[in-house]
């Protein structure tokens, strides 16, 4: 459990929101300090750092608060799309959920309407899921928006699955159209798309991180109709990781890199590298995950492994 959590657990709800205000507080004072980015800095970042050029299509993670702009936050969607182009395509998490995890939302009675539910994961992303041809996956809690030529196409099938981050979700649609992630402002801590592997192996995965419940969850789509999406959520008893060291240890830098520039955090990864390095250590028991948190059978696995023959 981190010390935020452990936090909020002890204290007043009035008392750990000022702890909260006081620690964006100190962070924003710290990223002011930082050189600040205009425009073609901020390109150049995009175009000689994250490898983006005409044509890509792009899953984004931002924290625009840790990025010291000399330019309104908005202008990166339009500085992004002027990168990839009109061929290309942009992808934002559009979570409804922040402060509490999606097993929490769901037990609330947390529902979704695929054109109103705001979302809560940043400036950014809920001014990009606002835009004039924006289109969101309905999923109740790990929804994605898209503008592109691809979005429809990426987001159609996100609610045919109970695995939020399977083969019918724009996370693994990621990977059939080699597309780029990158982070602005965040390091990997951030990148969702490592729970493709859990999904893609599921039963099979060193770890079981979902609740046993599918959540059965009335959700609105573009028609105004109410379609019923089954779930699954996370246990995040289990979500126990460290991504950026896991990454710097275990995938290769052409897969994965974090990037420290002008003293603020940015990372990018290739879908396609990225998926196929962590799936093949996901089958030799190498994972993101805390060995605590595997399954009994592969830690018998892994301790057999490392018996020395008699």
């Amino acid at each position: 459990m981190s010390i935020r959590e452990i936090a909020e657990k002890i204290l007043p709800a009035s008392a750990f929101a000022k702890v909260l205000r006081a620690g964006k507080k100190i962070k924003r004072a710290r990223v002011e300090r930082l050189p600040q980015l205009s425009e073609k800095d901020f390109t150049e970042i995009l175009t000689e750092h994250l490898l983006l050029k005409s044509g890509d299509v792009v899953y984004v993670h931002s924290s625009v608060d840790r990025l010291n702009l000399g330019f309104p936050f908005y202008r990166i969607l339009s500085l992004l799309r002027e990168v990839i182009g009109a061929s290309g395509t942009v992808l934002f998490p559009t979570y409804p959920n922040l402060r509490m995890s999606s097993y929490e939302y769901l037990l609330r009675g947390g529902g979704f309407d695929i054109r109103r539910t705001p979302s809560y994961t940043g400036l950014l992303n809920e001014f990009a899921r606002r835009q004039r041809g924006s289109v969101r996956s309905l999923h109740p809690t790990k929804s994605v928006c898209a503008i592109g030529p691809l979005a429809e196409e990426l987001t159609a099938t996100h609610q045919q699955s109970p695995y939020p981050y399977d083969v019918c979700s724009p996370y693994f649609k990621l990977t059939e159209c080699a597309a780029k992630i990158v982070g602005l402002g965040v390091s990997t801590r951030n990148l969702s798309f490592v729970y493709c592997t859990d999904d893609a192996l599921k039963d099979s995965f060193p770890v079981r991180v979902y609740h046993d419940r599918i959540f059965e969850v009335e959700c609105v789509n573009y028609e105004g109709r109410t379609e019923t999406v089954r779930t699954y959520a996370h246990d995040m008893r289990k979500i126990v990781h460290d991504v950026p060291a896991y990454i710097k240890k275990h995938i290769s830098a052409e897969a994965c890199l974090d990037l420290n520039i002008k003293g603020m955090n940015f990372f990018r990864a290739d879908a396609v590298r990225l998926f196929d390095e962590m799936l093949n250590l996901a089958r030799e028991g190498i994972t993101v995950y805390s060995k605590s948190v595997y399954s009994k059978d592969w830690k018998e696995r892994l301790t057999n492994q490392s018996v020395p023959p008699a």
